[in-house]
């Protein structure tokens, strides 16, 4: 292909991905058909087939896109100031706190936080990545039993970040929990 139709075929891609973003938040995962998302992107089906076999497909890809943006925001958790227990609660409230962005406004939030995993490899690959670096981390600073306050903390950000669902408040708790979780852990200096 040449670079004007690369360049074309990018832009088309990105116009359904955000044309099924906005579907995918107002109507939810089983409302939008693959016929609304091509008359909201502007492209005839068969276009729309030919980037993508199903809506599963399409959601699939919105998560992997929005994985760079959680990477992003984990990283700068783990990398910023304090302490673990601090830069732990920043990376999640900068992981949680994105998917939150995303479908906080969305009357389907909790169908489509329910069925993130199911659908991204490249998500849980992304979880395990992030699990293995807090768990390094705690190691790093003399906790006891890494591993298992790592799940503890992990499960617990989890639940917080799917009852709560709005952006404001999931990144106002999780660092107040893992400062909870976590500093008690810490041997005494």
């Amino acid at each position: 292909m040449t670079e004007p139709a690369l360049d074309r075929a990018a832009e088309k891609r990105r116009r359904i991905l955000d044309a099924a973003r906005l579907l995918f938040v107002r109507d939810g995962l089983r409302g939008t058909t693959m016929e609304a998302l091509a008359r909201a992107a502007g492209v005839a089906k068969p276009t729309l087939y030919g980037y993508f076999s199903d809506k599963d497909a399409v959601f699939s890809a919105l998560l992997d896109d929005l994985s760079d943006a959680l990477t992003a925001a984990f990283e700068a958790g783990m990398n910023g100031p304090g302490t673990v227990a601090q830069r732990i609660g920043a990376a999640l409230a900068g992981k949680y706190g994105a998917i939150a962005g995303v479908i906080e406004s969305s009357p389907f939030a909790e169908e489509l936080y329910a069925t993130h995993s199911r659908f991204s490899a490249r998500f849980r690959a992304l979880d395990a990545e992030m699990s293995e670096t807090m768990v390094q981390k705690l190691r790093e600073a003399g906790v006891r039993e890494p591993v298992e306050l790592n799940r503890l903390v992990q499960a617990a950000a989890y639940g917080v970040a799917r009852k709560l669902l709005d952006e404001t408040s999931v990144r106002a708790a999780l660092p107040i929990l893992a400062e909870r979780l976590i500093a008690p852990e810490l041997p005494q200096t």
